[in-house]
């Protein structure tokens, strides 16, 4: 079985840029957006340029942001993946891709429409995440989704090779429970956190049970 790509998002203080730095993380991100993890875009670009990560991509997260915001962001932190979190339209998600030529995936919540939103946005975005449905958030709750619902969307992105991230509670005691389904990647966020830092242990702990499943 192949170790799907990891993620490692809501980044927000240098211990967690330095926790990535000394993980197998592939991905990277900054929430850019109102949270609890918002950071500016200067303060990550000093991160990043303390602890070098070459060999990880750098995502930023918006919820709904006009694109001179996003110009701001990108001015500063040179970020190779735009992360769009609201309810951006394909339109939308178009012309942020074609204005500033990155990567752009666009965040979905997982409920019974969402393949067909996801036909919507093809040939217009690079990559999906689909997170846990949770009224009043856009995404870094910690819930997760039913995921046997998971091999449709797995499907969705062989089917038209678009990257495909299940997003949502996923954590070091119940990653073994999503790895049969070998979704191409996993966003990680709170599920590997504690006290709302990036916990180099819990790191660890999940990436063993990756490896040990390949």
């Amino acid at each position: 079985m192949t170790r799907p790509y990891l993620k490692l998002c809501g980044l927000h203080s240098e211990q967690d840029v330095e926790a990535a730095r000394s993980s197998n993380a592939d991905y990277v991100g900054f929430v850019m957006a109102e949270s609890k993890r918002k950071v500016s875009p200067k303060e990550a670009a000093s991160w990043l340029e303390r602890h070098k990560l070459p060999e990880k991509k750098v995502a930023a997260l918006f919820v709904n942001a006009p694109l001179k915001n996003i110009q701001e962001v990108v001015n500063v932190l040179s970020p190779d993946i735009i992360q769009l979190h609201g309810s951006e339209s394909p339109e939308k998600a178009a012309e942020t891709k074609q204005k500033f030529g990155l990567e752009v995936w666009k965040a979905l919540p997982h409920d019974e429409d969402t393949i067909k939103r996801m036909e919507s946005y093809l040939t217009k975005v690079d990559g999906f995440v689909i997170d846990a449905k949770v009224k009043g958030a856009w995404g870094g709750t910690g819930e997760r989704f039913d995921w046997s619902h998971v091999p449709k969307y797995v499907e969705f992105g062989k089917e038209h090779g678009i990257p495909v991230f299940i997003a949502g509670g996923v954590n070091p005691d119940n990653v073994e429970k999503l790895l049969p389904y070998q979704p191409w990647g996993i966003d990680l966020s709170s599920g590997v956190e504690t006290k709302g830092v990036k916990d180099k242990q819990k790191l660890t702990r999940l990436e063993k049970r990756l490896n040990k499943n390949e």
